[in-house]
């Protein structure tokens, strides 16, 4: 008897220091929902479309959870899933894109738009870990970047959507850019201001 009374008091007493809806539990989720973006950039390609998705969406339900009773936050979490869902589905793709590229001067991975994607990649860890205005347009000219290397690498293939892998990493890259400017994200309310890229920590790997 004492030791159930005791555990009862532990679980009462728990409940009251850390209740299941406490504020930083669902903070805490929503930043590890937001970090699957860093997921989606450098895990390992194999099974990576199903563990992201699968990941992405147990966090929002966790957070989701915790914030009931606070709709205004379960909005703001629902915002958050999507940018990050369509952003790290765009990143996977473009990963997937690289990693089967055929042997070419074009493609090699000293390329000025190999090494942009590469800087787009950290940058975007740095902005969904910290979403800012700075970081939010280190983000947005790291793209911007990325765009204009690609369209400045020749290739030898036919410019068609089908057989020209670079017409496909921009298509990627200008989504992530739509991404980052919808109106309707979370991002909308982090005002960009101009910003040179930089090189923060991790990088957008191929494989």
């Amino acid at each position: 008897i004492a030791m159930v009374l005791g555990m009862l008091l532990c679980a009462a007493a728990g409940a009251i220091i850390l209740p299941p809806n406490s504020r930083w539990l669902w903070q805490r989720l929503e930043g590890n929902l937001r970090r699957q973006v860093s997921f989606a950039i450098s895990a390992p390609l194999r099974g990576i479309r199903s563990s992201f998705e699968s990941r992405t969406r147990d966090l929002m339900h966790q957070a989701y959870g915790l914030a009931a009773g606070k709709p205004e936050v379960q909005r703001n979490l629902l915002r958050w899933m999507f940018v990050v869902l369509e952003i790290g589905h765009a990143i996977i793709e473009l990963r997937r894109e690289q990693a089967i590229l055929p042997v070419h001067p074009s493609y090699a991975e000293w390329q000025p738009w190999r090494q942009a994607i590469r800087a787009m990649g950290r940058s975007l860890i740095r902005l969904f870990i910290q979403p800012d205005p700075h970081n939010l347009a280190r983000s947005l000219s790291a793209v911007d970047h990325a765009i204009i290397c690609v369209q400045n690498t020749d290739e030898p293939f036919a410019p068609h959507f089908d057989t020209s892998a670079l017409r496909r990493v921009k298509s990627y890259l200008h989504f992530i850019r739509t991404c980052l400017l919808d109106p309707q994200s979370p991002l909308a309310g982090v005002p960009s201001e101009p910003a040179s890229v930089a090189s923060p920590q991790g990088q957008l790997n191929a494989s």
